[in-house]
């Protein structure tokens, strides 16, 4: 299979709005961020994403992390998986998300506005 032969569930798609809670480096390369919103149809979402760092200044690199969410009695666990890459005053994400639960993989595009602390994801469920 080829990159441009991946299909998603359009129908299915969501768009996810989530607060930057906080942000920490140890390392002052490598940034550490727990967001949380609704997340569609996987009900209220806790993440936390690593951002590492590519290049000398900053302006790519990949990033990875891991999801919580409840809807009503039912948990979901998850992980993300992509890249980044500064575009003007934002980052912009490409990602797979991995639904441990429910044995689905996200397609997932972000911007994250570090000013105002929201990130904006666009989530499509890949076919099968």
């Amino acid at each position: 299979n080829y990159a441009q032969d991946i299909k998603w569930d359009k129908s299915k798609s969501f768009d996810v709005i989530f607060n930057i809670d906080s942000a920490t480096s140890r390392d002052g390369i490598n940034w550490e961020m727990a967001i949380a919103g609704q997340a569609g149809p996987y009900g209220m979402a806790y993440g936390s994403i690593t951002l590492t760092d590519f290049s000398t200044n900053a302006t790519q690199g990949e990033y990875f992390g891991y999801f919580f969410t409840q809807v009503e009695d039912k948990l979901f666990r998850g992980t993300t998986n992509g890249l980044w890459k500064k575009d003007g005053k934002n980052l912009k994400t490409y990602a797979y998300d991995n639904d441990k639960v429910g044995s689905i993989i996200n397609l997932v595009t972000g911007s994250w506005d570090l000013v105002n602390r929201k990130v904006n994801f666009a989530v499509s469920p890949m076919k099968n």
